[in-house]
């Protein structure tokens, strides 16, 4: 089950914005130094680096820091700096924003928005072509890993889908809130592609770092299961999803197709299913009775 697709958003806002603007949160790049030594012995020098930053300001004394890479794009997991810190360790870099850094981030959000484009109108190969040169940028960048996964799956090129998978389980990327709707359409894909088991790990690793459950989430986490024959585990996710949302229709019509199979060796021989234990058609009537869908006698 997908969710409607939302518009994406208006395109972020790349400049810098000061402290005080508009009393506005701080908005910009900053830099720090660092001293290295260079050589040994008597031809050892000590050299400063220069780091550059990408500052959020996330709450009244708390700041979020990006590294920028040499494409001038913050990358990575954002730490956490007091506004004392910053001050005291970080310098203001307000040109090297507004030439570069605010530049390559506007073009790297309008590259993710021709692949995702491309990719929603089938234009494969064209999307494919963004998604690679987002990654040029920030190897790292998890819109553009997904765009690949679903470009793959689409493709029905279940290694290179797979590859994906396993290389997003295995990364610490900065998985947000705003992800969770990629691992629901790359579990979908994956489900699709008959990669079951990995459509399953990736709803539960959607589900794990969402701050509130979602009905859909456990649907389609469900849905893998009945692919995969785990009927409790299907029929314990149709139970979550449909105790956040009662009137979910998907949900129950699973539920009633799953206590039709429960009472119908002809159904499960054409729709090729296990047998269903006892206690899960049990559990399923009653599921059915209790959401005013009246089970199969």
């Amino acid at each position: 089950m997908n969710a409607s697709r939302e518009r994406r958003p208006e395109e972020p806002d790349f400049g810098c914005r000061g402290i005080d603007d508009d009393k506005e949160s701080l908005r910009c790049v900053f830099s720090s130094t660092r001293e290295i030594t260079v050589g040994t012995g008597t031809t050892q020098k000590k050299h400063q680096t220069k780091v550059l930053w990408f500052v959020e300001q996330t709450g009244e004394d708390s700041y979020s820091i990006k590294k920028i890479n040499p494409h001038f794009v913050p990358v990575g997991k954002p730490t956490t700096v007091s506004f004392d810190e910053l001050m005291t360790d970080f310098a203001p870099e307000v040109e090297l924003h507004m030439g570069k850094v605010g530049p390559a981030m506007r073009e790297l959000h309008e590259t993710l928005e021709r692949g995702d484009s491309n990719r929603e109108e089938g234009v494969l190969n064209k999307a494919e072509y963004e998604y690679g040169q987002a990654l040029i940028v920030d190897e790292q960048n998890v819109r553009a890993i997904f765009g690949l996964g679903l470009v793959y799956a689409d493709r029905k090129d279940r290694e290179n889908a797979a590859a994906v998978f396993r290389q997003l389980v295995e990364m610490d990327a900065p998985f947000q809130e705003e992800h969770k709707h990629l691992f629901n359409e790359f579990g979908i894909a994956l489900r699709k592609a008959e990669l079951l088991d990995e459509s399953v790990e990736y709803y539960s690793r959607a589900l794990g770092f969402s701050e509130d459950d979602d009905d859909h989430l456990y649907y389609n986490l469900g849905r893998a299961h009945y692919e995969r024959h785990d009927w409790q585990q299907c029929l314990d996710c149709m139970a979550r999803a449909l105790e956040l949302n009662g009137g979910l229709e998907a949900a129950l019509d699973l539920c009633e197709l799953i206590n039709a199979l429960a009472e119908d060796d002809d159904l499960r021989e054409k729709y090729r299913k296990p047998s269903i234990p006892p206690e899960v058609g049990t559990q399923v009537a009653a599921l059915l009775q209790k959401h005013g869908r009246e089970p199969k006698a």
